[in-house]
C-alpha cells in the first residue's frame, strides 16, 4: 500500500530530539498510515508526514512515489517545494531585519521601492505581512500575457509588471485579500536592505542557524537538488508532470523536508533563534482600518478550532502541496508534504491531528477553509444584439498584454489573456465569464466599444482600449 516507514535516525540542532529507529510500526504509524492509504494508491505520488510532540520528531513517514519515471519512492527525506508555507520565513526573516534597525514595518513600500509610486502610495510593509495592502496579483498579470505555470519567469520580470500599475485593487488597509503580490514584493525589500538575495539572507541568517541543511530557496532554474520529488497533476487515470520554472520568490520557492521542517517548528518554542519578542511579533494578527482584527499573522494563520488555538499555514503551487499545522498549548504539530495537485493537506493534516488529539479537541465543527466558495449564478441585465461590435483586439499598456475578443456561432470569447473563456451578458455594459469570477466593462452601458475596464478579484479596474485597424 504504501512505501516502507522511515523512522528519523540522527540527532539535529538546536535541541529538538530525534527518536531513534524501531523495527515495528506503532499504533499512532498504524493511523497514519490508514489515513494516508485511504487518499495515496500504490505507484501514486504521494505525501510525506511529520509529528512534532514536546520537541521531538516523533513520527516520520513517506507514501508513494518520488519520481514515476524513474520508480523512485518517496522517503521521508525527500524534498518539496513548500509553496506558500514559505510565507512565514519571508515574515521571519522581515522581522529579522526589523529587528537589526534596517527597517520599521509601518515603513512605507515605496521608501524601499520607488518604481512603485503610482500604485502604492499608504502601502506599507505591515500592510503586505497582512495580506491588507490592495495591490494587484501580479500571478494573474502574467497569466494574461501568456505565461503558463511550466513556463519560466523571472523576479525581474513580475516586478515590472507592478512598477506599470496606476492603481491598486483597493485602498491600503481596507480589506484581507490573500496576496501573493504582497509577500513577493517583501521578498524584493528584503533583499534591498540586506544587500543579498533573499535566498542568501534566508540561508545565513535563518536555515544555517537552525541547523536546516536541506533547505534552500529556489531563485533560479534548473534547481540541482537530488532529493527534489517531481511535482505531479492528475491526468485521465494516471499522473502527468506538474513544476514550473518561476523564479520569483518571498510569496514561495522555499524547499525543504520533515526533519528541517520540525527545527523550523520547534523555534517557534524555543526562540533560540530571533528572541521570544520576534516569535510573538511572528503571531501577532493584523488589523484593518476598521479596528477589525483578522486571522492572518505574519505568514501564518491564527484562529481557534475545536476548542484549541492554532496556527497554520498551506501551501499550493503546481504539482506541490504544503501545511505546517500547530497547537502551541499541546507543543504539537503535523507537517504535511505532498507532490501531487490533489492533495488537500489542511484535511489531512487535520485528520492526522485527531489521531494524537483526540482527547482534547471539542465537538466537531464547520470549517470554512476546506469548503469551496459557491458562486452566485449570473443574471443577465441586457442583451446586446450585435456580439460582433465588441469583437476585435484590445490592449493594456499596464498588464503589457494583448486580450482578443472573438464573436463565433453566436457567442462572445475571451482570447489570448484568458485562453477562449465563453463571456455572457452580466449588468448593463457588462460581459462575464461562467460563474462571474472576470468582467468585461464596457462603457456607456455597452454602446461604447472602444476600451473596457477588466474586473477580477486579483486585478480590479485594469483598463483596456481596442487596437485601431491601420488603413490601406
Amino acid at each position: 500500500m504504501t512505501t516502507p516507514i522511515a523512522r528519523c535516525l540522527a540527532v539535529a540542532a538546536l535541541s529538538i530530539s530525534i527518536l531513534p529507529a524501531i523495527a515495528a510500526e506503532d499504533d499512532a504509524d498504524r493511523a497514519i498510515a490508514g489515513v494516508m492509504g485511504a487518499f495515496v494508491k500504490p505507484g501514486e505520488p504521494g505525501c510525506t508526514v511529520g509529528v512534532a510532540q514536546g520537541g521531538a520528531l516523533t513520527h516520520a513517514l513517506a507514501f508513494g512515489m518520488a519520481d514515476l519515471e524513474r520508480s523512485k519512492p518517496l522517503d521521508t527525506h525527500s524534498i518539496i517545494n513548500l509553496a506558500s508555507v514559505s510565507k512565514q520565513f519571508t515574515a521571519f526573516a522581515l522581522l529579522l531585519l526589523e529587528q537589526d534597525g534596517k527597517l520599521k514595518l509601518d515603513d512605507p513600500v515605496v521608501k524601499y521601492l520607488p518604481e512603485l509610486a503610482k500604485s502604492a502610495q499608504g502601502v506599507t510593509l505591515r500592510h503586505l505581512l497582512h495580506h491588507t495592502g490592495g495591490l494587484r496579483d501580479y500571478i494573474e498579470m502574467l497569466y494574461m500575457k501568456g505565461r503558463q505555470d511550466w513556463d519560466g519567469a523571472t523576479i525581474d520580470e513580475a516586478f515590472r509588471s507592478l512598477a506599470r500599475q496606476t492603481a491598486p485593487n483597493e485602498a491600503p488597509g481596507v480589506e484581507y485579500e490573500y496576496s501573493n503580490t504582497g509577500f513577493f514584493l517583501l521578498g524584493v525589500v528584503i533583499a534591498r536592505v540586506s544587500g543579498e538575495s533573499l535566498a542568501e539572507f534566508s540561508e545565513r541568517r535563518i536555515f544555517g542557524p537552525l541547523g536546516m541543511k536541506n533547505t534552500s530557496i529556489v531563485d533560479s532554474y534548473p534547481a540541482a537538488i537530488p532529493a527534489l520529488a517531481r511535482g505531479y497533476s492528475k491526468s485521465g487515470a494516471g499522473f502527468r508532470l506538474y513544476e514550473t520554472g518561476w523564479e520569483q520568490v518571498g510569496d514561495g520557492q522555499v524547499h525543504s523536508d520533515l526533519y528541517d521542517l520540525a527545527l523550523w517548528d520547534e523555534n517557534f518554542y524555543t526562540a533560540k533563534l530571533g528572541g521570544r519578542a520576534l516569535i510573538d511579533r511572528m503571531q501577532e494578527v493584523g488589523v484593518l482600518n476598521s479596528g477589525k482584527a483578522i486571522d492572518y499573522a505574519a505568514g501564518l494563520r491564527v484562529y481557534e478550532w475545536r476548542g484549541l488555538h492554532w496556527v497554520s499555514h498551506s501551501g499550493s503551487w503546481v504539482g506541490y502541496r504544503s501545511m505546517i499545522t500547530r497547537v502551541p498549548g499541546e507543543h504539537f504539530s503535523v507537517i504535511m508534504l505532498c507532490n501531487r495537485e490533489d492533495a488537500n493537506t489542511g484535511v489531512l493534516a487535520r485528520q492526522v491531528a485527531e489521531i494524537f488529539l483526540k482527547d482534547k479537541l471539542g465537538p466537531p465543527e464547520p470549517d470554512s477553509e476546506d469548503e469551496e466558495p459557491v458562486q452566485a449564478p449570473v443574471t443577465a441585465a441586457w442583451q446586446p444584439a450585435d456580439l460582433a461590435r465588441f469583437a476585435g483586439a484590445y490592449t493594456s499598456e499596464e498588464a503589457d498584454a494583448r486580450c482578443l475578443l472573438d464573436e463565433r456561432g453566436g457567442q462572445l470569447y475571451l482570447e489570448t489573456c484568458a485562453a477562449g473563456e465563453r463571456l455572457t451578458p452580466g449588468n448593463a455594459g457588462e460581459f462575464v465569464t461562467d460563474g462571474g469570477g472576470l468582467k468585461l466593462k464596457f462603457p456607456s452601458g455597452g454602446q461604447d466599444t472602444g476600451s473596457f475596464v477588466y474586473w477580477s478579484s486579483g486585478l480590479r479596474g485594469l483598463p483596456f482600449h481596442r487596437v485601431k485597424e491601420s488603413s490601406e
